[in-house]
């Protein structure tokens, strides 16, 4: 069986640089001017200038906390439509959040995170419930069932069981690292994994550690078409 051709991997992107392009994109597309965008803000109480603006446009400036969950506002006045910040968060590279380039989010978990419903969590947790230990082979089984929900409910339920379970033994380091940076089960980094290339994240590293490419690069990389493949899995998962 051939391998499959390798995704294209995107450059990530800063921050500051991805809103400067979706603020100087959506600005054009509806022919607007900086000065008007600049009286918008001033008529939602805020000093902002056409000067200051255009840095934003250039990613020579970047905007405070309270600026960024303002400039949506502002735009819908002076845009004529409305914009919200995922409009600004737009994308498919992966994000830098900091100056290290070796460390970047998905775009896509960026923009659920900052739009997002709020977790509601009681005041007053409730009392513990009583432990039933079960028989090893119970806990056998009931581990296995869940992980296989698991991978049905990330949309991986075609992956094959050969790799999976190839996958899932050469597991290591990297695919705990990888789940709970992106929030997610470690089993389905481990069946993306299968699907993609047969074998364990750790493995398919180590591969390509031998061919001489440099750590970080492969890194961010493996990350990137991991990632994808999620992604692309989330969009034909079953709803319930």
């Amino acid at each position: 069986m051939g391998t499959a051709p390798a995704l294209a991997v995107p450059e990530p992107v800063a921050l500051r640089a991805l809103i400067a392009g979706n603020l100087r994109r959506l600005r054009q597309e509806a022919g607007t001017e900086l000065t008007d965008v600049s009286r918008a803000a001033w008529g939602n109480g805020l000093d902002w200038s056409a000067t200051w603006l255009a840095g934003l446009e250039r990613g020579t400036r970047s905007p405070s906390a309270e600026q960024l969950l303002a400039l949506p506002v502002v735009l819908t006045t002076a845009l004529g439509r409305r914009v919200t910040l995922a409009d600004l968060l737009a994308g498919d590279a992966p994000v830098l959040l900091g100056v290290d380039e070796r460390v970047s989010v998905p775009a896509r978990y960026l923009r659920d995170v900052v739009t997002g419903e709020p977790v509601r969590r009681p005041f007053a947790a409730p009392p513990p419930l009583p432990v039933v230990e079960p028989s090893p082979e119970a806990s056998a089984g009931t581990r296995a069932s869940e992980k296989l929900r698991e991978i049905r409910r990330a949309g991986l339920g075609d992956v094959d069981i050969r790799a999976l379970g190839r996958a899932e033994a050469g597991a290591g380091d990297a695919e705990l690292k990888l789940a709970r940076k992106l929030g997610l089960a470690p089993i389905r980094v481990i069946a993306a994994a299968a699907s993609l290339w047969g074998r364990s994240l750790t493995e398919e590293r180590d591969a390509r550690l031998a061919e001489g490419a440099s750590a970080a690069t492969i890194a961010r990389r493996l990350t990137t078409e991991l990632t994808a493949r999620l992604e692309e899995a989330a969009r034909t998962a079953p709803l319930a």
